[in-house]
């Protein structure tokens, strides 16, 4: 017997969209507008946003509140714990959240800064305001590229990665 797609609307989704419960990241900006903003376009792009004003509200987040983002972007420039420390504080850590990928990123970007934050173990550095297809073409690849050690399980595992190939192919062609 032949089976046949209904109609239904759910049907209709685009499969290079990770779906909105699958992947999250966190926001960590003292600015409230840019986590707005960039909240946002997260959340269009199908990604669960959490949000922390600076350094010490992420860690306290991470290590008191057991949150696992799977990519955090952090500014660099905060009151409290700065970006570049936050990023020493966390690749320090003996615990996954070690291992969790980071976009670090400043409006006043110096050619000094952005090699403090490559130092500290940022994956990559990109300036404000955020070329918002590029960040997301970042995003994708990093999370194709985890540094978490593999998922237990297989089909998590490869069924997500297919979704970011497809993703980063439909990006590379925009």
């Amino acid at each position: 017997m032949k089976q046949r797609m209904t109609n239904h609307p759910h049907h209709s989704i685009p499969p290079v969209l990770p779906p909105a419960n699958y992947y999250s990241v966190m926001v960590i900006d003292d600015m409230l507008q840019n986590r707005i903003l960039l909240g946002k376009f997260l959340k269009a792009a199908g990604y669960i946003i959490h949000e922390a004003t600076n350094g010490i509200e992420a860690l306290d987040l991470m290590l008191k509140q057991h949150l696992r983002p799977d990519l955090i972007v952090t500014d660099i420039e905060m009151p409290g714990m700065d970006g570049i420390t936050l990023i020493e504080q966390v690749r320090c850590l003996d615990n996954p959240i070690s291992k969790i990928p980071i976009i670090a990123a400043s409006g006043n970007a110096t050619d000094e800064m952005q090699r403090q934050a490559i130092n500290a173990g940022t994956d990559r550095f990109m300036t404000k305001p955020f070329d918002l297809v590029s960040l997301r073409k970042e995003i994708a690849s990093l999370l194709k590229s985890r540094r978490r050690p593999g998922l237990s399980d297989p089909i998590k595992a490869t069924q997500p990665t297919n979704r970011l190939d497809a993703e980063l192919k439909q990006l590379k062609q925009s």
